[in-house]
C-alpha cells in the first residue's frame, strides 16, 4: 500500500529526488575534499524563483556534514547579516569552550560532536568577524576538518554587508586557506547589482553555477523515482504528460508530482494519464498563486505591457512584434527584455526571439487580466 505523498511544493524544501544537479554536487564534494585551493570551495548558484536554489544548499550542506563539518546557515536579509555572523561563528567557538573557562575543542566527529579537550583561554566572544573566522579556521585545520558558510537570497542582502563580507572571506579562505567554504544563492538580478559591483571582486570570482531548467530525462526522474520509492507507478504516456506540464521547472515538478499522487485513487496500481491531467490542472492552478502572481506584483508597469503584448501570441514572440504593440524601438524593448529574463518570466527562444519561462504564464494571464493592445 502505497503511503503518504512523496513530493515536497514548498518553497525551501528539499525535494525527495535532486534529479538533473549531479555533476554540479560531484564538483563541490571534490572541492571539499580538495581544500581552499579548488575553485569551487566559494560557489554562487543562480536561478530564477523555484529553480531549486534552496534545494542546492541543503543539498551542498549535506556533503559537509557527512565530511564532519560544521555549517552555518543563514539569509543574506534583513539587515543585520553581519552581527548574526559574528554571534554565530563565537557561539561555535564557546561551545567547544563552553565546559570550562579553559577548555579547547580537539575532536569532532560528524553530526554528533564528539569533543575532547585541552586547557586554554577561553576564546573572547566580543571577537570580530575576521578574528573568529580566522580563530574557528585554525582550529578546524588542527583538526583536519572543515566551516561551510550557506547564504541565501544575496540579492536581497545589504551591499555594505555583503562588500564586507566577500572581503572577510578573500583574506581567510582565498588568502589565507583556511578550510571555510561559501556556498551563495541568488536571483539573477544579482548580476545588476552585487555581481557588477567593483567592491564585491571576491562573490565576483566565486564559481557559478546557473540552476536552468531540468532536461526532460530530470524531470521524469524527479516525478518518476519518488513514486516507485513509496511502491507506486505511473505509465509511460502519464509520465510524459507530466514532464511536458512542468517545462523542467523544478517548483512545477513538485507541484504536478504532490496533486498528481492526490489525485491517484491507489499508486500502488498504477497512475493514470486522466489522473496526472487532473494533478496538471491543480498545479496550473497554484503555480499562478505561488509564483506568477507575487513576481507580477514586483514588475514595473512596463514589464507587465512587455508580458502583456506577449500573451497576445500563441507560442513564442518576436521581439519586434513586441516593440510595435509597445510603440517602441526595439532598444527599448531589449532592456526590458533583459529585465524580464533576469526577473525568470521570460526566456530567450532564438534570436529576436523570446517566450514565457513558463508555458502557464500566457494562460494565466489572459484569465487573470484583461488583454488591451497598450
Amino acid at each position: 500500500v502505497a503511503s503518504g505523498n512523496p513530493f515536497a511544493p514548498t518553497f525551501g524544501a528539499s525535494p525527495p529526488v535532486l534529479a538533473g544537479r549531479d555533476d554540479i554536487l560531484t564538483d563541490v564534494g571534490d572541492a571539499f575534499d580538495t581544500g581552499p585551493a579548488h575553485p569551487d570551495y566559494t560557489v554562487l548558484f543562480i536561478g530564477v524563483r523555484g529553480a531549486g536554489k534552496t534545494a542546492m544548499l541543503n543539498a551542498v550542506e549535506d556533503l559537509a556534514r557527512e565530511r564532519g563539518w560544521i555549517v552555518i546557515s543563514d539569509t543574506a536579509s534583513p539587515v543585520g547579516l553581519f552581527d548574526r555572523l559574528v554571534q554565530t561563528v563565537t557561539h561555535a567557538l564557546v561551545q567547544f569552550t563552553e565546559d570550562s573557562p579553559r577548555r579547547r575543542l580537539t575532536g569532532v566527529t560528524a553530526m554528533s560532536f564528539g569533543i575532547e579537550v585541552e586547557h586554554v583561554p577561553r576564546p573572547d566572544t566580543q571577537l570580530g568577524l575576521r578574528a573568529a573566522l580566522t580563530e574557528l579556521g585554525d582550529l578546524l585545520a588542527s583538526r583536519e576538518t572543515g566551516l561551510l558558510i550557506t547564504l541565501d537570497e544575496l540579492q536581497s542582502g545589504d551591499m555594505d554587508e555583503l562588500r564586507e563580507f566577500g572581503a572577510i572571506l578573500q583574506h581567510v579562505t582565498r588568502r589565507e586557506q583556511r578550510p571555510i567554504a561559501f556556498a551563495g544563492a541568488a536571483l539573477p538580478q544579482i548580476d545588476d547589482t552585487l555581481l557588477s559591483d567593483d567592491s564585491a571582486t571576491f562573490l565576483q570570482r566565486c564559481s557559478r553555477y546557473d540552476i536552468d531548467r531540468l532536461d526532460a530525462q530530470a524531470s521524469a526522474i524527479a516525478i518518476a523515482e519518488p513514486i516507485r520509492r513509496r511502491n507506486g507507478s505511473i505509465d509511460d504516456a502519464a509520465l510524459r504528460a507530466a514532464v511536458e506540464a512542468t517545462s523542467g521547472y523544478a517548483f512545477m515538478v513538485q507541484l504536478v508530482g504532490f496533486h498528481t499522487w492526490k489525485a491517484a485513487a491507489d499508486p500502488t496500481k498504477g497512475i493514470s494519464l486522466s489522473e496526472v491531467e487532473s494533478g496538471i490542472t491543480e498545479a496550473s492552478r497554484r503555480i499562478g498563486r505561488l509564483v506568477l502572481a507575487p513576481t507580477w506584483k514586483g514588475l514595473s508597469d512596463i514589464d507587465r505591457r512587455f508580458l502583456i503584448a506577449m500573451a497576445h501570441d500563441e507560442h513564442a514572440s518576436r521581439l519586434a512584434d513586441i516593440a510595435d504593440r509597445l510603440g517602441v524601438n526595439a532598444k527599448f524593448a531589449g532592456v526590458y527584455r533583459h529585465r524580464l529574463i533576469n526577473a525568470g518570466m521570460i526566456v530567450a527562444a532564438g534570436r529576436g526571439w523570446v517566450d514565457f519561462a513558463h508555458h502557464t504564464t500566457r494562460a494565466w494571464l489572459r484569465t487573470k487580466l484583461p488583454l488591451p493592445m497598450p
